[in-house]
């Protein structure tokens, strides 16, 4: 008899995710949030969560670990003042 247990489906939350990508550094290192970004979503293609959210938990995390942040996810063209 072939008895085959149930695995569940782990969902990671976003918050799962952050602090999973976040555990590659160390205290006092400084994250980029485009590569962080980068690794949340290749890690969960499915993720549905913004990227304005996703930023957000990976400040309080590095934060909360003494890093530094830099926000450099946003497109160049996002960057550029708005001119009407």
């Amino acid at each position: 008899m072939n008895v085959v247990a149930e695995v569940p489906v782990i969902d990671l939350t976003a918050q799962d995710l952050v602090s999973s990508a976040i555990s590659k550094f160390r205290a006092g290192d400084t994250v980029s949030t485009r590569a962080m970004l980068d690794l949340i979503r290749r890690s969960d293609p499915a993720c549905e969560d913004s990227d304005d959210h996703l930023v957000e938990l990976i400040v309080m995390a590095a934060i909360g670990k003494t890093m530094g942040v830099v926000f450099d996810h946003r497109s160049p063209d996002e960057r550029l003042p708005r001119l009407s």
